[in-house]
């Protein structure tokens, strides 16, 4: 299991521990003990997860001795459809409001990140016009670049910087009013790209994070961040990118 099927399964992880022992979650639980940065990001969703449910309970108190009260109705009335009671109908729009709310206030960092891959992704695999300066030499790359007011102050993995003739050439991507460099390279004839962007444009996205790998449009991604910069590199799969990183 990976940390990306290990998210999938912890999202649905209930904060007040009832899901501990429950044997569908064990494998995610352990994979979160062992990696520190599905730990930290587990330990959010479950801070996240309980104020949500927290602002719930608030807003929908549930009366004390309620459950019995029903039961007993139960057994002596036959209730009419909940949309004929305005009782319940008006606790039901109070829920759908309160939670509408709480949606609108929580933080947008898995939607932005999930945009951004995607684009990153989808500029990675465009054909006609991939490239718009053609060079195997970087320092006439980083020229090009700071000729299109592109900073070039970002850090190459180590497996890039010692086959930077590998480079084919670059490009200026553009993604939500912010601007992303794109270097391309042909590493042991595999094609991949990477990606730079000022960590301004995706603030929520913590600083100096170890590559987190997802797949989007096909392509296997490695996002991390680093000295003010986030990188993506796209590529084929996965043990391809952890032979770059």
């Amino acid at each position: 299991m990976n940390n990306q099927e290990a998210k999938l399964i912890l999202q649905a992880y209930r904060p007040n521990g009832q899901d501990a022992s429950d044997p569908f979650f064990a494998e995610a639980l352990e994979q979160a003990r062992r990696d520190p940065d599905l730990k930290k990001w587990f330990e959010e969703e479950t801070m996240l997860n309980g104020r949500i449910q927290g602002r719930l309970q608030a807003a929908v108190p549930v009366p004390p001795g309620l459950k019995l009260e029903l039961l007993a109705l139960r057994k002596t009335v036959r209730l009419a459809p909940w949309w004929l009671q305005p009782t319940k109908l008006a606790a039901v729009a109070l829920v759908l409001v309160s939670l509408g709310t709480i949606l609108l206030l929580m933080p947008q960092r898995t939607t932005q990140l999930a945009s951004f891959r995607d684009t990153m992704a989808r500029s990675s695999l465009q054909k006609q016009g991939h490239v718009e300066f053609e060079s195997h030499d970087i320092a006439s790359i980083q020229q090009w670049l700071q000729s299109q007011n592109m900073q070039t102050n970002f850090d190459l993995p180590a497996t890039l910087q010692a086959r930077a003739g590998t480079a084919q050439g670059c490009r200026v991507v553009d993604w939500k009013d912010h601007e992303a460099t794109m270097i391309c390279f042909i590493v042991n004839g595999e094609h991949m790209d990477l990606f730079v962007m000022d960590r301004a444009g995706l603030p929520d996205f913590p600083e100096n994070s170890a590559p987190q790998f997802a797949r989007a449009d096909g392509l296997m991604t490695a996002m991390w961040t680093g000295d003010g910069k986030v990188y993506l590199l796209t590529g084929q799969n996965e043990a391809a990118l952890e032979k770059i990183l």
